[in-house]
């Protein structure tokens, strides 16, 4: 079965130009079979085959949902507070 490696590149955002250092990441999947770099020194996570990189997809999917999902519920609250401040 074919494994995986997954790379997190550093991009630069124009910012670190100004001082602030500013930083962006992507992250690049690539197939062991045809990866040319370095993936036991270099890969944030390496060999990972198919079902590890479902599970991989799942568990970030999951993480996204339980944040979007907190912050709905924060807007939720807020709103119920200036609602009951501005009732007499």
């Amino acid at each position: 079965m074919e494994t995986y490696n997954i790379y997190m590149d550093e991009l630069t955002t124009g910012a670190e130009l100004d001082g602030e250092g500013g930083y962006e990441v992507q992250f690049r999947v690539a197939a062991n079979s045809t990866d040319e770099g370095d993936p036991e020194n270099n890969a944030v996570l390496a060999n990972l085959n198919l079902y590890d990189l479902i599970d991989l997809r799942d568990s970030i999917q999951q993480m996204v949902d339980d944040v979007a999902m907190q912050t709905i519920e924060e807007d939720d609250d807020e709103e119920l507070v200036v609602e009951e401040e501005l009732m007499p």
